[in-house]
């Protein structure tokens, strides 16, 4: 049972009361109170059942973490069986990583949610609780569904390990999407160029793409190295025509950064913004840390704001 848990209040009552002590606007306390009340009063028996509720999402939580686990064990197994790369270790370290944070948040959860029940003798802790188990309930959720999408991850690297065609296909598929990004990058190159007055803002977002695409070319090679290394390793061909396709790319990148050089001195908003950017893209090396390029594209983008900054796009094509 809840404890301390107040005997039936009528809900008027109580949002009269939680306005009073907390500034907050009536509608809203009635709302958060709505899943604490029965037939227009606030009681015991409702927010019991509302907390076993969350139990109950939170239990789905924790078991959907547990599987998680489970799968992470098994590609964990396959991976004691591939060689010392840093292909593997990456990826190896990256979904560890994220179950350990998955099972961060389902015990900090139930820390809330033990938290949440008790103490709810005064009117604005019964309040506080019912918007604090709405939150607990909202977060649970979030974890079942990045739970089940970390444990289809690892299904997928599992058989990544397991099969070099996989991994071959796979380094495929991203040398296509890097080089479809490539070719939408030249077409804004194509139309600043017959621009009068070019936009600056577009031409700061090409350069942008540019930069970071600098970076994917340079870890699809690190990528494809360890690779070939592994398919030499037990014997299995190699796709013959990635060397070349990634030189295609890196010319085809500088072309376009040095196109894009080549215009009108920046403005200090974006010079600025350029040369921050630069600094903290020229520190990452292979096996890039793509999260932390994504913030740092972000912190560019975001440093133009005020003045209407270009839309998000996917700054690391087929990279995670």
């Amino acid at each position: 049972m809840s404890e301390s848990a107040p005997a039936e209040t009528p809900l008027d009552e109580l949002v009269e009361s939680v306005a009073d002590r907390t500034g907050e606007e009536p509608e809203s306390i009635r709302t958060w109170l709505e899943p604490f009340t029965d037939d227009g009063r606030v009681t015991s028996a409702a927010i019991e059942s509302s907390v076993t509720d969350v139990s109950q999402i939170l239990a789905t939580a924790e078991t959907r973490v547990d599987l998680a686990t489970r799968t992470h064990d098994e590609a964990t197994a396959a991976a004691d069986d591939a060689p010392d790369l840093e292909v593997v270790t990456v990826r190896r370290r990256a979904f560890g990583d994220r179950l350990d944070d998955l099972r961060a948040e389902v015990e900090a959860l139930g820390d809330d949610l033990g938290a949440a029940r008790s103490g709810l003798a005064e009117p604005v802790a019964v309040y506080r609780a019912a918007v604090a188990l709405h939150e607990i309930t909202t977060e649970a959720q979030d974890i079942v569904r990045v739970a089940h999408d970390l444990e289809t991850e690892l299904e997928a690297f599992e058989a990544w390990l397991r099969s070099a065609n996989r991994r071959h296909g796979a380094l495929v598929d991203e040398i296509d999407a890097a080089e479809e990004s490539v070719a939408a990058v030249a077409e804004t190159v194509a139309s600043l160029r017959e621009s009068d007055d070019p936009d600056p803002e577009r031409r700061f977002e090409a350069t942008l793409q540019t930069r970071v695409l600098e970076l994917v070319v340079a870890d699809l090679r690190a990528e494809a190295a360890d690779l070939r290394a592994w398919a030499d390793r037990d014997g299995v061909s190699f796709p013959g025509d990635v060397d070349a396709r990634l030189d295609d790319l890196e010319a085809a990148v500088a072309d376009h950064a040095d196109a894009l050089a080549d215009g009108p001195d920046w403005d200090d908003r974006f010079d600025e913004r350029l040369d921050t950017l630069d600094a903290e893209l020229d520190a990452v090396e292979p096996p890039v840390a793509w999260a932390r390029v994504d913030e740092t594209v972000a912190a560019a983008r975001s440093a133009l704001s005020d003045d209407g900054a270009p839309a998000d796009e996917p700054v690391s094509p087929g990279r995670k």
